[in-house]
C-alpha cells in the first residue's frame, strides 16, 4: 500500500484507482487509509495498528501445516513442544498453525468407570424417573438425595487455586503424607435445594450403625423440614453392603413403603452412579 502511494506521488485518488487494479480480489481501503498510513510511518515511525506487514505464505508452510496437523491426529494428546521436537518446527509456528485451524487444547474429563451391564440399569433407572416426573412434577424435589465419605489428612491438595499474596515470599508450606494418619466420615443429604445434614461420624460404618442413624440421628437433621413434606418423602441411596442390611431394608420398607430407592430397593438404584445424585456436582 506504501509503495503505490508513493508511487503515486502522494495522490490518494490515483493510489486507490491503482491498488484497485492490482489488487481486485482485496478489501478495497479508503483514500485516507493510504494518507494516514503515510503520516503515521513518518510521526512514529510504525505502521499503525491493523496495518502490520503479513508475511506471504509459501509452499514450505503449507508443508509445516500438513507435518503438525498430521501429528496432532495421530497423537492428540502431545504436547506443542513435544510435536515442535519430532517436526522440527518451532514452538511458536506449531502454536500459529494450531490456532490458525481453530485447534483447541480440551481438558480430560474423570468418569465414572461402567461395567457392561451398568448402561442397560443406568437407562431403566432414568426411564422410571421420567415415568413418575409424568406423575408428579414435584418428585425430584421430593428425594431426599444421600451419599457418605471418608476425609483423612493425606488427602490430595489441589494447589491450582491456593495463593499467599505478600510483597515478599512467605514460603509457604502445608504438611503432607503425615506418618500419623486420621479419618473422618460424613453423610450428607439434600432435598428440595435444602442441606440435610452433615453428620459425622467415627469407625465404620455397618448394617446396625446405619439403622441407628436412620431412627435416631436422620429425624433430628431434619427438624427444619415440613412435616407434610417427610410424609411423602422419598429416600434415595446407594449399594454400600450396610444399605442392604436386612434391618434396614426392613425399617425402610415399613418407614417409606414404595418411596425409597437402592440395590434391593422398590426403585432399584444401579451401581457405580454417583453422577446421577445432585450430591456428585453440587457438594
Amino acid at each position: 500500500m506504501l509503495t503505490i502511494f508513493y508511487e503515486c506521488c502522494k495522490s490518494s485518488l490515483n493510489t486507490s484507482r491503482k491498488y484497485l487494479e492490482k489488487f481486485p480480489e482485496r478489501r478495497q481501503p479508503s483514500r485516507a487509509t493510504f494518507i494516514n498510513i503515510e503520516k503515521t510511518l513518518r510521526q512514529t515511525g510504525s505502521f499503525p495498528n491493523g496495518c502490520r506487514l503479513k508475511k506471504h505464505y509459501t509452499a514450505a508452510d503449507d508443508s509445516h501445516n500438513v507435518d503438525v496437523l498430521a501429528a496432532f491426529c495421530t497423537t492428540p494428546h502431545a504436547s506443542i513442544r513435544s510435536i515442535a521436537r519430532q517436526t522440527d518446527i518451532s514452538k511458536s509456528t506449531v502454536h500459529r498453525i494450531l490456532k490458525n485451524n481453530l485447534y483447541h487444547p480440551f481438558k480430560l474429563h474423570c468418569v465414572q468407570g461402567l461395567k457392561p451391564s451398568d448402561p442397560e440399569r443406568r437407562l431403566q433407572f432414568i426411564s422410571l424417573i421420567v415415568s413418575l416426573y409424568d406423575q408428579d412434577k414435584n418428585i425430584l424435589n421430593k428425594i431426599l438425595w444421600t451419599d457418605e465419605s471418608c476425609f483423612n489428612n493425606n488427602g490430595m491438595v489441589n494447589r491450582h487455586n491456593a495463593h499467599y499474596w505478600n510483597d515478599s515470599n512467605p514460603f509457604w508450606t502445608r504438611e503432607t503424607k503425615s506418618q500419623v494418619r486420621w479419618s473422618t466420615n460424613v453423610w450428607c443429604g439434600t432435598l428440595n435445594n435444602t442441606l440435610i445434614g452433615p453428620y459425622f461420624y467415627e469407625g465404620t460404618l455397618t448394617g446396625q450403625r446405619y439403622l441407628d442413624f436412620l431412627e435416631n440421628i436422620l429425624p433430628s437433621l431434619q427438624e427444619n423440614v415440613p412435616l407434610y413434606i417427610r410424609e411423602s418423602m422419598w429416600l434415595q441411596q446407594d449399594g454400600t453392603p450396610p444399605h442392604n442390611a436386612n434391618v434396614v431394608r426392613n425399617y425402610l420398607n415399613h418407614s417409606f413403603p414404595l418411596r425409597w430407592t437402592g440395590t434391593n430397593g422398590p426403585v432399584k438404584w444401579p451401581p457405580r452412579s454417583p453422577d446421577l445424585t445432585p450430591l456428585d456436582f453440587f457438594l
